[in-house]
């Protein structure tokens, strides 16, 4: 099959594509195979009537159409593909002439494709850059969290429970309207009082009790209970807390060091602590500072952002974060109900990210058409290798599907676009961060936020997020 493309007005493209007679004869024969099974001939059974018979029956224009019907979008995405062009909406297919098994079969195609980005000053821009150092609260946090993991839990029987303590519990729920709480009853339940698996009423009612001890309280769900069903429900609980239990932290000494880690002394274990935070506060700092030079660059360019492609970025973002909901076991229209919009909000209030977005990806479609930058090799065989792993599929066989739908030239994309972006940070120059005004101390919260928005970064202890 060939493709030529001519390049039109308004960022379009015509593609004429030549069908050889042979793929022609291929679609016409799966369409008769198809037709085969269904169409019952008088004199033979079902699948076994010849190619003829099958004609006389339903009419070859009719099987010629059908096949036509069926083959054309394949065709259509072989000669995108062939082509090498990106386009961006549904397009405009003519022909003059229908199948033909022995002459084959020739269409054109009108589509508006992916348009091109006017580079402006690329190469050394100026981007502010945070400098972060690890603090020693940080490292000790990190080690507190750490001991909390090789910690044991020994029972109390001295005192009464209190936050912190680890409470095993019998308990059982009744509606105050009638009738048992579905789920709301438990045997030799460990609950850590204060950390909010459960209701905070329920846990606060626990304060107090003294191993052995029963009792019953009312609790209330708030109105914006995950459970529609249980909001504003009063809830009669009886609880036996049969056992208090407190954490017993090991000590911080050259022994734990060697139980906890690869290290001989609690100071190597320490500055090892140390390095990864700052590996860690690195990287985020990395990630910012390449983000930002990118917006200078892309506000250094020119280039008309297609209102189609806004939409399909529009939808994508919005399908992204309904499945990252749904894998926290929230459904999408349960989030919209509780947010109090529809989907179609959702993705007018997107919109403009989604035009940013796509600016940015053609701006570094066009860096790395000026730089002659392409995929690393060892990236493309990892994601190579990842997808057959994912799909229990030889790499062969998943590159040769990726290569015939055009998604193996859609990841070869993303990851050139990942190489501009290391290109243009590598070119960059850091300047220091502009720091707050005097006025955002007096502001709280409320000021550090409009400071974070202005220079995309986090101003209330950012580094603490990397622990």
């Amino acid at each position: 099959m060939t493709a030529t493309v001519t390049k039109l007005e308004e960022n379009k493209v015509k593609l004429e594509v030549e069908v050889p007679a042979e793929k022609v004869r291929e679609g016409v024969e799966a369409k008769v195979r198809e037709l085969r099974k269904q169409v019952r001939v008088p004199g033979f059974r079902p699948g076994k009537a010849p190619r003829r018979m099958i004609e006389n029956h339903v009419g070859r224009d009719y099987i010629y159409m059908e096949a036509l019907q069926e083959s054309l979008p394949n065709w259509y995405s072989e000669a995108v593909v062939d082509a090498d062009i990106r386009p961006i909406d549904r397009p405009e297919i003519n022909f003059d002439d229908g199948l033909d098994e022995k002459e084959g079969f020739r269409f054109s195609a009108t589509v508006e494709v992916r348009p091109s980005a006017t580079l402006g000053e690329y190469r050394g821009v100026e981007a502010p850059r945070r400098e972060v150092a690890v603090e020693e609260e940080q490292v000790e946090q990190s080690m507190t969290e750490l001991r909390d993991q090789f910690a044991t839990l020994a029972a109390v029987e001295d005192r009464a429970a209190k936050g912190g303590d680890f409470a095993v519990i019998d308990f059982k729920g009744e509606l105050m309207t009638g009738g048992e709480l579905p789920g709301g009853d438990a045997e030799d339940f460990m609950l850590e009082i204060g950390q909010g698996k459960l209701l905070k009423d329920f846990e606060d009612n626990l304060v107090g009790m003294q191993a052995g001890e029963r009792k019953q309280f009312a609790v209330t769900f708030p109105m914006d209970y995950q459970e529609q069903s249980l909001r504003g429900q009063s809830v009669l609980f009886r609880v036996h807390l049969k056992e208090i239990k407190e954490k017993d932290l090991p000590e911080l000494d050259d022994d734990f060091a060697m139980e906890a880690s690869e290290f001989e002394t609690l100071e190597e274990l320490r500055g090892a602590m140390r390095e990864q935070l700052q590996a860690r506060i690195d990287g985020q700092i990395e990630g910012e500072f390449r983000n930002a030079v990118l917006e200078v660059v892309a506000g250094n360019a020119e280039v008309e952002v297609p209102a189609v492609m806004v939409s399909d970025k529009a939808n994508e973002m919005v399908r992204s974060f309904e499945r990252n909901m749904e894998q926290r076991g929230i459904k999408a229209e349960q989030y919209y109900q509780i947010a109090g919009m529809a989907r179609e909000d959702f993705i007018t209030q997107v919109r403009p990210d989604a035009e940013d977005t796509v600016k940015k990806e053609l701006v570094l479609d066009a860096i790395v058409e000026a730089e002659n930058l392409e995929a690393d090799p060892h990236d493309i065989e990892h994601e190579m290798f990842h997808v057959a792993e994912e799909t229990g599929r030889s790499v062969e066989e998943v590159t040769a599907t990726m290569k015939a739908n055009g998604t193996y030239a859609l990841m070869e994309e993303e990851l050139a676009r990942a190489k501009a972006l290391e290109f243009l940070s590598e070119n960059a120059t850091a300047t220091p961060m502009p720091e707050e005004p005097e006025e955002a101390d007096t502001e709280g919260a409320a000021g550090d936020e409009v400071v974070a928005a202005e220079t995309g970064t986090e101003t209330r202890d950012s580094t603490e997020e990397e622990k």
